[in-house]
């Protein structure tokens, strides 16, 4: 029998220790049948073999982003974009169109609003003569704020009478009017409970033209991050995906520490699924974010005296959700972005696996989200204990101003790369969409130049912390794959395993790495399937 599908005149990357480089591949049924020489590989086809020629392009294995909400940023896709935008009347500009094209009353949302780069507070004030009949929502980048409107308030019945919900915040004036900034989520749900939400029919719909969107990015894989707010949704949309043949990404999907207690009941297991589809990590929240200032910090914020940041889960929670997924057997997966954060979840980690650890068998590793920052005293802790740093480089490019605003000298170990990679860290990289762009090789010129897109700052931020190309190319292929526990299968090009491809225009390892964000998809292959061509 020959193959379905044979790469040739390919410059292969294959991530094989015993041959990293090759010329052709070779697939058949989903799987990789072969890898090698062009001329060994041509003789494997047969009268209905598929034969592509890459004319000398770069072959890896399929990317996989380690960190996604993957169905927030496919409702995000529809809403109004201020990604990007350097002040608050381009803003303004953005939400007066969107207002203009609703129906009176009709709720308006954006995301990825960044008032570090504008220098002004944002406050209902600033968008209320654009909408006084519409409820106006727009969610800060990192998703942990809303920005709402006092048409939204007034919908939400939110008032100077209204309390901060609990490990939350409520942006007020001096006399408690709340000025329409919502800090993490038990506030958003304040609000975000009031919004219409799309049907499923049009969810669906969207998740499939988000796959297409991950294809044209060269991805075949995803950790899809759920979270409380979206409940079973995304678990149950993917599900519907995969009946109908939809579903042309591997996910790796975890479940929301609230929901252990049901887990628990129904008997399930990380690794329930199918290798398309299945359960991983349970997810907890150990802090908020740097750009809201509430990432747990060591110290205080650069001129916020007192301001150390938010606990979201206390350590005596995190220890009793640790250890009930961990008898239920799941590994965790924490956000923790500040560096006490960072420290109280590997002190509780570490605490488990000297007590527990050795005698209770998990599938896949223990992983801290984001690491955004590190302590130098905890840079060992991580590969000491074997937990996986899930990191996101494509952070730094719009993070590392506000950084040396905020943290100061302690910018030095944030995005700490090269330190943890150098003390035998695993690390998995994702993009955090919709937070960030989804694109990996903008996550890979980040992680290798450390640089924004501009190419500020000059000679990297913290240069000594850039990676290598080989190294950065890894985050996405083996780290995902080792932190799902199933290297075995995906991460690299190898007979066996599955036949998830990217074809790359330009070769990473031959072009300046200023020059890696002009490297595009030209072909994307998922199961032994072309998903992807450039025209």
């Amino acid at each position: 029998m020959g193959a379905d599908l044979i790469l040739t005149n390919g410059q292969v990357y294959t991530l094989d220790a015993a041959r990293p480089w090759a010329a052709a591949v070779a697939c058949r049924e989903g799987r990789i049948l072969a890898v090698g020489d062009a001329a060994d590989i041509q003789a494997l086809a047969g009268p209905a073999t598929r034969m592509v020629d890459c004319g000398g392009r770069l072959v890896l294995p399929g990317l996989t982003d380690a960190h996604v909400h993957f169905l927030q940023y496919a409702i995000r896709r529809k809403q109004v974009s201020l990604f990007g935008l350097t002040d608050l009347a381009a803003v303004r500009e953005r939400v007066a169109a969107a207002v203009a094209a609703a129906a009176p009353g009709e709720w308006v949302m954006g995301w990825g609003w960044d008032s570090n780069r504008w220098g002004v507070e944002p406050a209902a004030t600033l968008i209320d003569d654009l909408s006084p009949r519409n409820p106006v929502v727009l969610t800060r980048m990192d998703m942990h704020t809303w920005w709402a409107n006092s048409r939204a308030m007034e919908a939400a019945g939110v008032t100077a009478d209204t309390p901060d919900p609990a490990e939350a915040h409520i942006g007020r004036y001096a006399d408690g009017r709340p000025t329409g900034l919502f800090s993490e989520w038990n506030a958003i749900g304040l609000i975000e409970r009031h919004v219409p939400q799309p049907d499923e029919t049009a969810l669906i719909d969207w998740l499939d033209e988000t796959i297409a969107e991950a294809h044209r990015l060269g991805l075949t894989g995803i950790h899809d991050q759920r979270v409380e707010r979206e409940g079973a949704q995304s678990l149950r949309l993917f599900q519907t995906l995969r009946r109908d043949g939809k579903l042309r990404l591997r996910v790796h999907c975890n479940v929301a520490g609230d929901f252990l207690g049901q887990v628990v009941t129904l008997g399930l297991q990380p690794g329930f699924g199918d290798d398309n589809l299945w359960l991983g990590h349970l997810k907890a929240f150990a802090d908020g974010t740097m750009g809201s200032g509430t990432a747990h910090m060591l110290e205080p914020y650069e001129g916020q005296p007192g301001n150390t940041g938010i606990v979201v889960t206390p350590p005596d929670e995190l220890w009793a959700l640790i250890t009930g997924a961990a008898e239920a057997g799941f590994p965790i997966s924490v956000h923790a972005i500040g560096d006490r954060a960072v420290r109280g979840v590997l002190d509780v980690m570490a605490e488990w696996q000297t007590t527990r650890g050795q005698t209770t068998h998990l599938p896949m590793p223990q992983r801290i989200e984001h690491v955004q920052v590190i302590h130098p005293a905890d840079l060992e802790r991580l590969a000491a204990h074997g937990i996986v740093a899930s990191v996101q480089p494509i952070h730094l490019q719009s993070d590392w101003r506000t950084a040396d605003r905020v943290w100061g000298r302690r910018g030095r170990y944030a995005y700490a790369f090269r330190s943890l990679l150098d003390r035998g860290t695993t690390l998995a990289f994702g993009s955090d969409a919709p937070v960030a762009p989804l694109d990996p090789l903008l996550g890979i010129y980040a992680a290798v130049t450390r640089q924004d897109e501009g190419g500020q700052p000059a000679g990297g931020w913290y240069p000594q912390e850039r990676l290598t190309v080989a190294e950065a190319i890894e985050g996405y292929t083996l780290g995902p794959a080792r932190l799902s526990g199933k290297a075995d299968r995906f991460g690299s090009i190898v007979p066996g395993k599955y036949a998830d491809l990217v074809v790359l225009s330009r070769n990473l390892f031959d072009i300046a790495p200023d020059d890696i964000p002009s490297a595009s998809p030209w072909l994307t292959v998922f199961n032994g399937q072309v998903v992807y061509e450039k025209e």
